[in-house]
């Protein structure tokens, strides 16, 4: 039997889930899905253990199964989030009211009876996988900066918290960088806004490219952007931030005919006893830069407020984002 086939319901192909003890009922299901990914398994605990390593687009799921049945299944599959987006069609002989009742109400997303009709089941197949993807869409939007492309204020702040919640349940440490450009709008004055949206294009790229695959890197807004470092100490993170900035000072930004030249002052902070929320975490960064900037940009500051600082009264700008 096939493992793996590929069901093309746009130019992207999706990924079938096809679950079902019957070969002969899998066989049909795969000659009618002619040109897209799919995998199968003939019981419950087999596709729970496809579903650890892969999400599929779709769930083809049969009822009457030996041990788990699909009803059962399905269930199980709703009770764990990482499975909420992914829609599960029943295809099954059971045909009673109370079956396909039961089919929707335990978290199935339609329910098709056999004998089925070959191009309806192809129908309500692509209809479900459209409206997931349109939904990873909308989401996608809703969590990325338009402009540059990374995660944007409002899933930095989500994903930031989680981390932090995540660090203080394992007894660990935390670090922010807060990274500013310097004179940004001087860039923006001198060349045009055009340009300052494509040096704030680099500057993503090139943070991105330092960062490891664990870093959370976000666009909070103007020319500030955050980053909280995986797994680094205090100490490390503060190497990171140095050679960010060491980075960009020595690279030659490119934007069409102009090369405008880069600096940042950068704000880290790590947390202690007294950090008891994401929000001061970030605040304590923040403050940081604020500093970093009056002691004149192009530095990174960790130390807090040294005693001898004469800038003007800090005034936090980081708050709760909705």
């Amino acid at each position: 039997m096939p493992r793996c086939i590929v069901y093309d319901t746009d130019t992207d192909p999706a990924t079938v889930l096809i679950v079902d003890d019957s070969e002969e009922n899998i066989d049909i299901l795969l000659n009618l899905l002619p040109t897209a990914r799919a995998l199968v398994s003939l019981d419950g605990p087999t596709a729970l253990e496809i579903l650890d390593r892969t999400l599929p687009d779709i769930i083809l799921l049969d009822v009457i199964m030996p041990g788990m049945d699909g009803f059962e299944l399905c269930r199980i599959i709703r009770e764990d989030n990482r499975f909420d987006d992914i829609p599960i069609l029943f295809i099954t002989a059971r045909n009673d009211e109370e079956s396909i009742v039961r089919g929707f109400e335990i978290g199935g997303n339609d329910y098709v009876t056999r004998p089925f009709r070959p191009a309806e089941l192809l129908a309500r197949v692509r209809s479900q996988v459209r409206y997931k993807r349109a939904l990873e869409r909308l989401e996608s939007i809703a969590v990325t900066d338009e402009l540059t492309g990374i995660p944007n204020r409002r899933a930095f702040f989500t994903r930031g918290q989680i981390l932090f919640d995540s660090t203080r349940r394992r007894g660990g440490g935390l670090s922010a960088l807060m990274l500013d450009i310097d004179h940004f709008k001087q860039i923006n004055d001198t060349y045009g806004h055009a340009v300052g949206d494509q040096t704030l294009r680099c500057l993503a790229r090139q943070l991105g490219s330092r960062l490891d695959d664990g870093d959370l890197f976000g666009r909070l807004g103007g020319e500030e952007f955050a980053i909280i470092p995986s797994g680094r100490t205090g100490e490390q993170a503060v190497e990171l931030a140095e050679a960010i900035r060491r980075d960009i000072e020595a690279a030659e930004v490119n934007v069409d005919a102009y090369r405008p030249r880069l600096t940042v002052s950068i704000g880290v902070a790590h947390t202690d006893e007294q950090t008891d929320s994401f929000d001061n975490l970030l605040c304590e960064a923040d403050m940081n830069l604020y500093i970093a900037k009056q002691r004149g940009r192009n530095c990174v500051h960790h130390d807090g407020i040294p005693s001898d600082f004469k800038g003007t009264e800090f005034r936090p700008r980081i708050r709760r984002r909705g």
